[in-house]
């Protein structure tokens, strides 16, 4: 397992990144489609595959500092 920066592109939901351990960049994006398929309230539109990017594997090393990961 890794973890991936998965980065939102739809500019509906400008600065929603999510940090997601996953198996496969493919399984952090499907994560992520999965979990806003499950939130949506009909008003805003349908994340697919094509509103995202992935950063990563991203290795905790990387970081200088502490962060939160959402």
């Amino acid at each position: 397992m890794h973890i991936y920066e998965v980065i939102m592109l739809n500019p509906e939901y400008d600065g929603e990144d999510h940090f997601v351990v996953a198996k496969s960049e493919e399984s952090a994006k499907q994560l992520v489609v999965d979990y806003y398929a499950q939130t949506n309230d009909g008003y805003a539109d349908v994340v697919t595959m094509r509103d995202l990017d992935v950063n990563g594997p991203v290795e905790p090393e990387d970081y200088a500092e502490e962060m939160l990961l959402n």
